[in-house]
């Protein structure tokens, strides 16, 4: 397996048209999603689903095979109560769990100090918080390694280099008058290649790298919304993510442009993502305001009949209702309709539908949210 030498004359093209431009997206996209006005939950939801994607992400890398429901399961239940997958899953649960620890110290460390500049105990702490609890072979949670490694088809440095490497790390990335001028996500992404390039540690090297990336992302105000973004993007393109990493090293010998524009391509398309979403939770609220109002005209909602229509348009907001169920009493909103005739359920579905309110869609009642097109500019 072969070893690149490691030097510090990292280079990327600012020149590079493609380049800039996806850069200069990210930025724009990362400022539309920081001045969204998300209500209090409707933020935490956004943020939960990007929690849940990044830590599936970033440990689905190294092998813990957990989907997002198992994610989400996971961190929706206290430690205290037992392993949620089961004892024989107890490694990927605390992986996990760990993933999830890490999240929140770059939380705490940016709130802290919008500023804070990276440094060797943050990196310490989160290869600490990483691994620790887990059984990896030769591995001291927040301790470099004492003995030579290899990651795939590439030789890590011998691991007496791994201090002085580290040292040099430290002294070349923050303080180059050269890196100053790279934007944010580009630093972010040099710090992860580096990092994961000396590979510092006996295991997590790849998860402590992408941490150290989001906190750098964070500190920028790229992702506030979540943490990892960029682990997601390298789960699903992983062959990619590490034959573009050793070109980086053996191809271009330390010109990073190639990986940089690889890693922000999906920056740039998780911003678009998270973005997409976050207009999406806002049109549902504006769409239920829209709905209350259009069934106030004429004292509707001062009725039971007005009460149950918008009740029903409730339910057909979190998900489409199948006819075939709502008819047949095996919906939760056909407890709406307990002591109601079928006739009744027909006339507010008629009627809901007439107002535009809902589309029948497949057998299903759909929110009609293309409604809200006519206040869009």
């Amino acid at each position: 397996m072969p070893r690149w030498e490691v030097h510090f004359r990292g280079y990327v093209d600012l020149n590079d048209y493609e380049l800039m431009r996806t850069v200069a997206r990210i930025e724009s996209l990362a400022g539309l999603v920081r001045e969204i006005p998300l209500p209090p939950t409707l933020r935490a939801r956004v943020n939960r689903l990007n929690i849940v994607r990044a830590v599936r992400g970033t440990t689905g890398i190294e092998g813990a095979e957990v989907s997002e429901d198992e994610v989400e399961r996971i961190l929706a239940a206290p430690a205290s109560r037992g392993p949620v997958l089961g004892e024989a899953r107890a490694r990927e649960e605390r992986e996990v769990r760990n993933a999830s620890r890490v999240m929140e110290f770059i939380r705490e460390v940016v709130r802290e100090d919008s500023a804070h500049l990276l440094t060797e105990d943050d990196v310490r702490e989160i290869h600490r918080l990483t691994t620790e609890g887990i059984d990896y072979p030769r591995n001291v949670p927040g301790k470099y390694r004492e003995h030579d490694v290899h990651a795939g088809t590439y030789t890590a440095p011998p691991f007496g280099q791994v201090p002085t490497l580290m040292e040099r790390f430290f002294e070349w990335f923050p303080e180059t008058r050269e890196r100053e001028e790279w934007p944010e996500c580009i630093r972010a992404v040099a710090a992860h290649f580096y990092l994961i390039t000396i590979h510092p540690f006996g295991d997590g090297n790849g998860r402590t790298s992408r941490a150290v990336e989001s906190l750098i992302l964070y500190r920028g105000g790229i992702n506030s919304l979540g943490f990892y973004s960029l682990a997601n993007f390298y789960y699903q393109h992983r062959p990619e993510y590490e034959e573009l990493l050793d070109r980086a090293r053996f191809t271009h010998d330390g010109d990073l442009t190639e990986f940089v524009k690889f890693a922000l391509d999906g920056l740039r398309d998780e911003l678009e993502r998270t973005h997409g979403e976050a207009l999406g939770f806002l049109r549902e609220l504006a769409f239920r305001d829209y709905a209350r109002e259009a069934l106030q005209i004429g004292g509707g909602l001062r009725s039971k009949t007005g009460e149950r229509r918008f009740r029903l348009i409730q339910q057909i907001l979190v998900a489409p209702v199948r006819l075939t169920e709502l008819r047949g009493g095996r919906h939760a909103a056909s407890a709406l309709y307990g002591n109601a005739t079928p006739k009744t359920l027909s006339r507010d579905i008629n009627y809901l539908e007439e107002a535009g309110l809902v589309v029948e869609r497949e057998g299903q009642l759909v929110a009609n949210l293309d409604l809200m097109n006519q206040f869009v500019d």
